[in-house]
């Protein structure tokens, strides 16, 4: 995730996205701890297994939409 973030910076994007299953909370705390905050919930993002399920909706600003 640090050499991704990395070049996401490097190449000037000023933000990333990710979706998380709410109970995978290793993967939220990883998040966390990069600095990606919790934005929302997509409720009922898609079907997994015959069921719908949830995500978790994280981002990282970075350069000036960081400030």
């Amino acid at each position: 995730m640090t050499a991704l973030i990395d070049a996401a910076r490097k190449t000037g994007l000023h933000k990333l996205t990710s979706r998380i299953f709410p109970e995978n909370q290793a993967s939220r705390a990883l998040m966390k701890a990069l600095g990606f905050a919790e934005i929302g919930i997509h409720r009922r993002h898609g079907m997994l297994d015959g069921q719908w399920r949830d995500c978790v909706v994280v981002e990282l600003l970075m350069g000036e939409a960081a400030a």
